[in-house]
């Protein structure tokens, strides 16, 4: 009997030892880890760090894990604080177990002064991600006018002389332009529905420039701002005949929302 429990005891020391040591496998699994690093992105109670060699880390944070916040250069801690700090470019350091790139945060610390310029860099971002908004408008907008004003400018028949009366017309249209930042005056000549069809194209055209001429050279439009007249023919509104009201040029003040949106006051 005494020489079959001697054979078989190294035998159960072999399987203690096997087990002890997959005790201490699974314990090097599990053991306290320190990682460097910075912040990539936070989601929930998870966040991502990434290293000096780039690897990146998921870190759980729970409602046991602490927050620290230090201070200089010898890092004395400063005072604790919530998860709600933790941003997108903060250096932390963290302390806790995980396998690998799995972490469960027990401690993270960061400097004061790394959180602080953390939430400059955020609040700049903001602002810029607005303007970038903004910008993302205007550019959809560049092309598209707003009409602020219009006037109506009739002639008599066959003519493309302007009237008294509506010379004094653009030139109170063209005062009120002069007031409007980033302006553009659009010019469209039409006709009656008397006489054929290329006279009146000729005859609006030259309506629509008489305008134009005028606002440059006595209403004192820039050149740049009143766009080259369209002879459009016969008014959509002339009717049968002879129509006085369609025998017009109609002069638009506009301006290009696109541009006019990033006009500063």
């Amino acid at each position: 009997m005494a020489k079959r429990i001697l054979t078989r005891a190294p035998a159960r020391t072999l399987l203690l030892v096997g087990a002890l040591t997959a005790l201490g496998a699974y314990a090097a699994d599990e053991a306290k880890t320190k990682l460097k690093g910075v912040i990539t992105a936070v989601q929930g109670d998870t966040i991502t760090v990434v290293d000096q060699s780039r690897t990146a880390h998921t870190v759980t944070v729970s409602p046991e894990t602490k927050l620290k916040k230090t201070k200089g250069l010898t890092n004395v801690i400063h005072e604790k604080v919530d998860s709600s700090v933790l941003a997108a470019g903060l250096p932390v350091t963290v302390e806790g177990t995980g396998n690998g790139s799995q972490l469960a945060a027990r401690e993270i610390s960061f400097r004061s002064e790394d959180l602080r310029t953390t939430r400059q860099i955020e609040a700049g971002m903001a602002t810029t991600n607005a303007e970038v908004g903004a910008m993302g408008k205007r550019m959809d907008e560049f092309g598209t006018y707003e009409q602020l004003d219009a006037v109506d400018v009739t002639f008599d028949s066959g003519s493309a002389k302007l009237s008294a009366a509506a010379k004094s017309s653009l030139d109170t249209f063209a005062a009120k332009a002069k007031q409007t930042k980033n302006y553009a005056v659009v010019l469209q000549g039409f006709t009656d529905s008397t006489g054929n069809a290329a006279a009146n194209q000729r005859l609006s055209t030259q309506r629509a420039n008489a305008v134009a001429n005028y606002l440059q050279q006595n209403a004192g439009l820039a050149p740049g701002r009143v766009r080259a007249g369209d002879g459009m023919g016969v008014a959509p509104d002339a009717g049968s005949g002879s129509n006085s009201s369609a025998r017009k040029v109609v002069a638009k003040l506009v301006v290009d929302k696109g541009v006019q949106a990033g006009a500063k006051p």
